[in-house]
């Protein structure tokens, strides 16, 4: 899949992809961490990705455990970019530094993120 990359950011001098709500991402690992790169689904407002120096992530896991009000199934389908089945883990929420995004694999279905926004609302008594 074809990335835009952003001008370079101020406080970095890093590019990193143009992202979306809804896109799923794979991060770099951070130097303290073992393992590979993390995929994650963006969950910040379109209005903040492209201005902000971090973006707010759930990670996907490929551990899935059914049915729950906080973790949301998302199929490995060409749009999503996914080779497993995962879940969304809405209860690991985080926001990293936007040059930590390697690139843009795929995108959730506008149902699917619909799905996530309301774990969120309930994780987060919204």
């Amino acid at each position: 899949m074809a990335v835009t990359l952003a001008e370079p950011f101020a406080d970095t001098g890093d590019t990193a992809p143009v992202i979306t709500h809804g896109a799923i991402v794979e991060l770099a690992a951070p130097d303290d961490a073992a393992g590979g790169p993390r995929v994650c689904v963006v969950v910040q407002a379109d209005l903040f990705n492209e201005t902000h120096a971090t973006v707010t992530l759930c990670p996907l896991t490929a551990v899935v455990g059914g049915e729950s009000l906080f973790r949301v199934a998302v199929s490995p389908q060409e749009h999503t970019g996914l080779t497993v089945e995962c879940e969304v883990q809405v209860d690991r929420i985080t926001s990293v530094r936007r040059h930590r995004i390697v690139k843009v694999i795929g995108h959730a279905s506008a149902t699917r993120m619909e799905q996530v926004d309301q774990a969120l609302r309930r994780w987060l008594a919204l």
